[in-house]
């Protein structure tokens, strides 16, 4: 089990509803905007550096945001589309840090 998964701010109305489900894979959910190790103004940079840090997947709307991760220091990640944003009619993408 991963330490945790930080769900970006383009998607939190998922990420609400399902929390739950990734408590089952995550030890925590982390929320950009509502956590405060991630404050509103939390930009792509800040969250890749926080995920390196902290062990922790990014699940996001943005198709860029995995970018952000090579400026903080990784080499290899993987990018997963990992389900459907109804209300928000776009993909989420599940970014895992793999070195």
């Amino acid at each position: 089990m991963r330490n945790g998964v930080v769900i970006d701010k383009d998607i939190l109305g998922w990420g609400n509803e399902h929390e739950e489900e990734l408590l089952k894979q995550y030890e925590q959910v982390l929320k950009v905007g509502i956590d405060a190790e991630l404050p509103q103004r939390s930009f792509d940079d800040k969250v890749a550096y926080y995920c390196k840090n902290n062990d922790c997947d990014l699940l996001t709307g943005d198709q860029k945001a995995y970018s952000h991760y090579f400026d903080a220091g990784v080499k290899t990640i993987q990018i997963t589309r990992y389900a459907w944003y109804k209300e928000g009619d776009r993909p989420i993408y599940l970014i895992k840090i793999i070195d």
